[in-house]
């Protein structure tokens, strides 16, 4: 059992606040951002044996930003509350083995865009983003995996099967955000669905 903690300070990190001197896209970029990233670890890890391995992984964290000095700071877009990992594999005997991998992560933050502008000179319409910036999160991803793996070992080489299923309860975890033409709809992207892998491996 171990358990970390960790902090990390981020300075000089750019910025931008509008420009009043007519620069190429109205803004003036600066180094007046700071943030910090800070948490902590546990893992839980089995000691193998003859059959069995595995462990269990939990960090809980917190990424924050500001683009200038006197803001308060803020969840960054990238920040992930919850990482849980949790892996196990046991040998069953004459050359099969099974295992399993259950990962579960915070939903990343998310900005929506709460309708758009109709940009004459694009010809297009440009997102209005709700404000506060990142002020909602993705739903969460959890995803089940597991492998089964058959060894056959020969005079000088061995060959092992293996079949991976990836999301194995069809987790439709989401990636991203798509909007329509004017932003006035919206719907969450998904991921892969449940993948099944097949493969051999020979080695001398």
């Amino acid at each position: 059992l171990s358990v970390e903690g960790f902090y990390k300070q981020l300075q000089k990190l750019v910025g931008q606040t509008a420009s009043e001197t007519g620069s190429v896209g109205g803004v003036t970029y600066n180094n007046n951002g700071d943030g910090r990233v800070y948490g902590m670890e546990v893992l839980f890890r089995y000691k193998p044996d003859d059959r069995f391995f595995g462990w269990v992984a939990y960090t809980l964290s917190r990424a924050e930003r500001r683009l200038k000095p006197e803001d308060p700071m803020t969840l960054f877009i990238w920040d992930q509350t919850h990482i849980l990992t949790l892996i196990g594999s046991y040998k069953l005997g004459n050359g099969w083995e099974a295992g399993a991998r259950f990962r579960y992560v915070t939903g990343r933050m998310n900005t929506p865009n709460v309708g758009g502008t109709y940009d004459y000179d694009a010809g297009s319409y440009s997102p209005i983003p709700q404000i506060p910036i990142n002020g909602t999160r993705l739903p969460s991803f959890n995803q089940l995996d597991i492998r089964i793996d058959k060894a056959w070992k020969f005079k000088g080489w061995s060959l092992a099967a293996y079949l991976d299923i990836l999301n194995v309860y069809y987790r439709k975890n989401p990636e991203g955000v798509s909007y329509n033409y004017n932003y006035t709809k919206s719907e969450i992207i998904t991921g892969l669905p449940i993948l099944p892998v097949i493969g051999l491996r020979g080695e001398l």
